[in-house]
């Protein structure tokens, strides 16, 4: 009886060794791996940059809605600048691409023709902070644009970011643009990213661009800063 019994509780002891390991492997497997994430950015050429799960140039609003990365319905708007200048864009509020949460502007790519045929498709108009007029647009037009490439990208995260953590995931800038006393772009040319760093309470944001678009978000970032500091020349990047 008694050998009997160590091999009841060697059993036992053999049993309990295999749950712990099946535990301890259970749980390693459990850890997630995110992708997509704000500063992965894959530069496939002049006209074509991944991140966020988005392609720039290829990527359509259809494609979200049914691909890897799925989010929910965007606000569409038409908008019209003080100069005439046209715009349409995506607007996404909370949007969450694992494991963050984010407000997400993306830039359609459509040509002046294209824009003309939205304009013609406007509904609702409303005045903006900033002077420019915003526009809703009809149903037909928004089929037209869930198949329009997305070009450029802007990205909020809903936390605040520091520029310790910025540094450390993004690298230190190549150079910077001064928008004003509380808000500076950092500039990675190499990435076609610029990231608005608020000195403030203001939040993050990141602005990602193709390659091929770069020197013109430039130019309106300088433009930008040098408006709103008077002309002094401080917007200049260095």
């Amino acid at each position: 009886m008694r050998g009997k019994g160590w091999i009841w509780v060697s059993s036992i002891l053999l049993l309990l060794a295999g749950v712990g390991l099946f535990v301890a492997l259970e749980d390693r497997s459990g850890v997630q791996h995110f992708e997509n994430l704000p500063w992965q950015i894959d530069v496939r050429g002049p006209d074509r940059t991944q991140v966020l799960g988005v392609v720039l140039g290829e990527t359509t609003l259809s494609d979200i809605g049914s691909g890897e990365v799925r989010l929910p319905i965007p606000e569409v708007r038409l908008f019209v600048e003080p100069d005439g200048t046209r715009s349409v864009e995506a607007y996404y509020s909370n949007a969450r691409i694992p494991p963050f949460e984010a407000n997400l502007v993306l830039l359609l790519g459509l040509d002046a023709s294209g824009l003309e045929r939205i304009w013609n498709e406007r509904t609702s108009e409303r005045p903006t902070p900033s002077g420019a007029r915003r526009y809703g647009v009809s149903d037909a037009a928004l089929r037209e644009l869930s198949q329009v490439p997305i070009v450029e990208m802007s990205y909020a995260p809903r936390a605040r970011w520091e520029a310790d953590l910025l540094r450390e995931r993004f690298g230190d800038p190549s150079a910077q643009v001064r928008l004003d006393e509380d808000q500076t772009y950092w500039l990675y040319p190499d990435r076609a990213l610029a990231i608005m760093v608020p000195t403030g309470r203001g939040r993050t944001l990141m602005h990602y661009v193709t390659m091929d678009r770069w020197n013109g978000l430039l130019e309106r970032l300088e433009k930008a800063g040098s408006q709103r500091l008077g002309d002094t020349g401080e917007g200049d990047a260095s």
